[in-house]
């Protein structure tokens, strides 16, 4: 990566700090061809954007973060402009995405801003800049994404519900709508958590890879069962089957519902009504056997990490316990 990030050749002279705790100042001048060039903001954004992408990496000098200031514009005179939006893909992480111009990097980016633009630009009534700054991560096998948006004039960051905007508006499937957040807001969603227990089922290991074809065709099978029965509840938003267990052979899945959800019983219902239909489908036996419901939890909170208990115990917060027994 070159030392600094291109700019159009333009007439204008230009400075900008690099300040890092510890260590002395830097500050650099730029000059452009021509009879005007990019804004103050414009080259901290440009700056910004380019060692943020290399992870506050600079060649080979590393950066404190918040620490860019351009011809006395900093990065909170730059917030002004710019809005942050936080989400998950339910696809599984490649160690290319962290390579910004890799092929599963701009595959992944142009399928993202295809349907995100539009809803941002719809929010907020005009159209942000090209290029904002989009960086992948690693989060339990899928794909955590960070985005920001830049204006060519101040938004009010301060108006509440983008998040939601964005939650109901977005008909990508691979988007986990309870992970949605931006400008530090969640949107308002309620989550139910139902294990299903799948007896007969040959668990192996590669079911607790997210990238494998074994955990993805039977992830795709459990949510074509699951999703016909909740989508004609009310505020139905999306069913996620995020993880297998083994020991014994166990879905932890989501349903997802806008505020207000349906009843627990109604809910506990159409699952049973979605499952019944599986056998004829897919030539699977199934069982309610399970306690009948659970208490939803907000979107907002805290989910179980690498240490959370095993399905086994984490059975009594369910809705329902669904055992499927191949015939």
């Amino acid at each position: 990566m070159p030392l600094l990030p291109p700019f159009k050749k333009k007439k204008k002279r230009g400075t900008y700090a690099l300040a890092r705790p510890g260590s002395e100042d830097v500050n650099a001048t730029l000059v452009f061809g021509g009879s005007s060039g990019p804004s103050a903001h414009q080259v901290l954004w440009t700056m910004y954007r380019w060692v943020k992408m290399s992870r506050w990496i600079l060649g080979s000098v590393s950066l404190a973060e918040d620490s860019l200031a351009s011809d006395g514009s900093n990065l909170t005179d730059l917030a002004l402009e710019t809005i942050s939006i936080h989400f998950t893909v339910l696809r599984p992480f490649l160690p290319q995405l962290l390579s910004p111009g890799s092929k599963p990097f701009v595959l992944l980016e142009k399928q993202i801003l295809q349907w995100l633009t539009p809803l941002v630009s719809g929010f907020y009534k005009k159209h942000p800049q090209k290029g904002p700054l989009l960086l992948f991560s690693d989060l339990h096998q899928w794909v955590s994404v960070d985005m920001e948006y830049k204006f060519h004039s101040p938004v009010p960051t301060h108006l509440r519900g983008l998040a939601n905007h964005l939650a109901r508006s977005s008909t990508d499937p691979a988007l986990l709508k309870s992970s949605l957040e931006a400008n530090e807001e969640k949107a308002e969603l309620e989550v139910y958590e139902l294990w299903l227990l799948i007896g007969g089922w040959p668990f192996t290991k590669a079911l607790q890879n997210k990238t494998s074809p074994e955990f993805q065709k039977l992830q795709q099978q459990l949510t074509g069962w699951m999703t016909p029965g909740l989508r004609t509840l009310w505020n139905f938003a999306q069913v996620v089957v995020q993880e297998f267990w083994p020991e014994p052979p166990t879905a932890k899945v989501e349903a997802i519902f806008f505020q207000a959800a349906p009843p627990r019983g109604l809910i506990q219902e159409s699952v049973r009504r979605a499952l019944r239909c599986a056998p004829e489908a897919e030539g699977l036996w199934v069982e309610v056997t399970g306690p009948d419901c659970g208490a939803p939890r907000s979107a907002a909170s805290s989910r179980p990490g690498p240490g959370a208990p095993s399905p086994r115990l984490c059975v009594l917060h369910a809705i329902v316990t669904i055992t499927l027994v191949l015939k």
